[in-house]
């Protein structure tokens, strides 16, 4: 028998559960506090998702929580000006982490759990 890969099925089902979600709270989503509610869960789950480094490697609290943060400042500029200078601002914000070794110091961190 196959074995069955853990991480697929759970992708696949917080995927269903957010489709789900989407149908089932839609006066949510299209009412005054939808896009708030969308940028703090966007906020939420990719800070979780990216300070988690794997399976039996690290967990980087701080660096889930700037990612995540980033992608919330993106989205609120979107919100409250054009895509055009979210666009610009993203690119900045992900400059300023390459420039800065932001996102090499957690390769580095991933990589060296390896060994």
């Amino acid at each position: 028998m196959a074995e069955v890969d853990l991480e697929r099925v759970a992708v696949i089902l917080i995927g269903a559960m957010l489709a789900v979600a989407g149908v089932l709270f839609r006066p949510l989503w299209q009412s005054e506090w939808g896009p708030y509610v969308f940028i703090f869960l966007l906020w939420l789950s990719t800070s979780i998702a990216c300070g988690w480094g794997g399976k039996g490697k690290p967990y980087s609290l701080s660096f889930g929580l700037v990612v995540g943060a980033g992608a919330a400042i993106v989205m609120l500029v979107t919100l409250f000006t054009n895509p055009y200078l979210a666009i610009g601002v993203g690119a900045g914000l992900v400059h300023i982490g390459f420039k800065s070794g932001f996102f090499d110091r957690r390769a580095e961190q991933l990589k060296s759990n390896q060994d």
